[in-house]
Order: structure tokens, then C-alpha cells, then sequence
């Protein structure tokens, strides 16, 4: 065979190898996550890790994009900021036309996904706190993964960090989020037969300072739900770590969490839902959709693993031992 021959056959492969690629990547499937926060919260970050790392298993070598929109529905919380990114979203589905859209956290669901379920347009929701039935979902086009806080580990864990604990506080910021879980917690709180000496849900970081200080002396532990959505004085956001950072330096109250952020930055312990899981597990069944499911035939979910952290630094601080049953099982943070 010549050299010319064979030089033309190697063109003509090149060629058709590129025409393959450049129509396989015209058929790639499209997958749009909005998210109800930012990439920076650590609960977000790690969904996206859930997501991306299934979509990769299931799609192995096949051709696939994903874009991820965040809402920042955190720091950026009016109503009126909310509604504007909700628009937003909605805009980059018409844009860009996804396969699927994944929605995580309440926000996303409330104001995305249940405004456009009767669309055509298929949705898998995860790290929804609320019951689905509240955003009217799930339906023929839409299905999803809820999220359960762990209540009862979170008694457990604080009765075996301080077994004489009797008299609790639970503080959290005024999202949507904190009121649901705060709700949730206290009957829990009142089964177990703790003395619940208040439930507090602010915007202001001066309250949450305040109410802090009111309780030292008096209540054996805080149970901290999320702070996200403080405000200082002039009305401007407060970031959660410096929230949580103010609260350890002048508190001795041990802090429990349901995300592991809550000991990230500072605080004594946390037990809640994998991130990671919620999202793997939202790509699962995005996945299922994408090859011909209906998601009406895709019954909604709940994950089960739950995960430990123990910040020991606050537990010196705080003079708590650690049992070696935790220290044995549970994520050990020095911060």
C-alpha cells in the first residue's frame, strides 16, 4: 500500500472520528443543578460532590455536561432577592435547554421545580426538608430524594457527650430551614424528657448574641441549627463561621449540631445526613429519567446514612471527655 494511500485512509479516520465526537457531544444529555445556596456552603458543596461523582459512574465513558446554578438563597434571602434568582434559573432552563434538572434544598424546590412540575420538564429534588406535598410534588414530571434529620442521634449523642444534661436551648437563624427543623426537634426533645428552655429563631446576630448570653448558667447544652442568615446592625449579612466563632468564645455551653459545618467552625459535635449521599443518590434516579423511567414511577426517598463529627478542641475547651465508642466512629476535627 503507498504512502499516499495510506496518508489519505488516515485523513479520512481523523475526519470520521471528529464527525463521531462532534455528534456524540450534540447528543449529550444535559444536566442543569440549581442550587438553593451557594457553592461555598459546605451542605452544597457537598451535594454537588454526590451528584458529580454519580453521574460519572453511570455515565462511565458517555458524553454528558453539567452546569450548576447557585441561588445563594442564603445570604441573599428577601423575598424579593429569592424571586429574582428563582428567575434567574428559569431563564438558563429555557437557555440552555437541560435533559433533567436536579433541584437541592427547599428553595430550589419551592420556587423552581413546583412552578414548572406541570411544564414537561423532568425534575429530581434532594435535600428537601419540608414534606414534598407542601410544594404540591411529587408528580408525573417530578420525584426526589427528602432529607431527614437524625433528632434522636442528636439526643443520643449529647446525652453520651454529657450524660447528666437535662435542661437544652435550641438557636437558630430564620430561614426556612431552621424553623422546619426546629419544629421537627422539639418534639423529639420533649419524648426524651429534657426540659426545653427555649426555642429561638433570628435574623438579628445581636439577638443570637443576646440569647447566648441570657442562657449561660442555666441551660447544659445548645442545640444549634444554622445561622446563615444573619444580619448585623446595618442590616448587612454576617458570615455563619463568625457567628459560630463569636458563640465559642463566649460561651462554656456545648454546642450539637445536624451538619457537620456546625463543628467545621467550632462548635462541639454534630450527627446529621450525608451530603454526598443526597446527592449521589438525586443523580441515581436522574439517571433512571434520562433513560426512559417516568418519574411517577420513581417513588420518592429518604437516605439513612448519617455521619459524626466531634470537634475535640471545644471538647477540651469544655472539659468534655470523649467516650471511645464516638471516638472511634466519628469524624475528629482540631479547630
Amino acid at each position: 500500500m503507498s504512502f499516499r494511500i495510506i496518508k489519505a485512509l488516515t485523513v479520512a479516520l481523523a475526519i470520521l472520528m471528529n464527525l463521531y465526537a462532534i455528534q456524540a457531544f450534540a447528543e449529550a444529555k444535559k444536566i442543569l443543578h440549581i442550587a438553593s445556596y451557594h457553592d461555598a456552603y459546605s451542605w452544597t458543596h457537598r451535594i454537588d460532590i454526590g451528584i458529580k461523582k454519580g453521574l460519572k459512574r453511570s455515565f462511565n465513558n458517555t458524553p454528558y455536561e453539567y452546569k450548576v446554578f447557585y441561588m445563594d438563597t442564603k445570604r441573599k434571602n428577601k423575598p424579593e432577592q429569592i424571586l429574582s434568582a428563582a428567575e434567574e434559573a428559569e431563564k438558563i432552563i429555557k437557555r440552555w435547554n437541560p435533559d433533567i434538572i436536579i433541584t437541592s434544598d427547599d428553595n430550589a424546590t419551592k420556587y423552581v421545580t413546583s412552578p414548572l412540575k406541570d411544564s414537561g420538564r423532568k425534575f429530581v429534588f434532594t435535600g428537601v426538608n419540608n414534606e414534598p406535598s407542601i410544594y404540591n410534588l411529587p408528580n408525573k414530571n417530578v420525584t426526589g430524594i427528602i432529607e431527614r434529620f437524625h433528632a434522636k442521634d442528636g439526643i443520643y449523642l449529647l446525652k453520651m457527650l454529657k450524660p447528666n444534661c437535662s435542661k437544652v436551648v435550641m438557636l437558630s437563624d430564620d430561614s426556612i430551614t431552621g424553623k422546619l427543623i426546629s419544629e421537627q426537634l422539639k418534639f423529639t426533645i420533649k419524648e426524651e424528657n429534657f426540659d426545653l428552655l427555649g426555642i429561638h429563631a433570628t435574623g438579628s446576630f445581636k439577638e443570637w448574641k443576646s440569647l447566648v448570653k441570657k442562657y449561660q448558667g442555666k441551660a447544659d447544652a445548645f442545640y444549634v441549627i444554622v445561622y446563615f442568615t444573619m444580619k448585623d446592625n446595618d442590616g448587612k449579612p454576617v458570615p455563619g463561621p463568625e457567628v459560630l466563632k463569636w458563640t465559642r468564645i463566649n460561651s462554656k455551653i456545648p454546642e450539637i449540631g445536624f451538619w457537620p459545618f456546625v463543628t467545621d467552625h467550632g462548635g462541639l459535635a454534630s450527627i446529621g445526613v450525608d451530603g454526598v449521599e443526597q446527592g449521589y443518590a438525586a443523580s441515581k434516579i436522574a439517571v433512571k429519567i434520562l433513560n426512559g423511567t417516568s418519574p411517577a414511577d420513581i417513588t420518592t426517598k429518604v437516605t439513612s446514612k448519617s455521619t459524626l463529627y466531634i470537634n475535640s478542641k471545644r471538647a477540651r475547651e469544655l472539659n468534655i471527655i470523649i467516650p471511645c465508642e464516638l471516638m472511634e466512629s466519628a469524624f475528629l476535627i482540631e479547630k
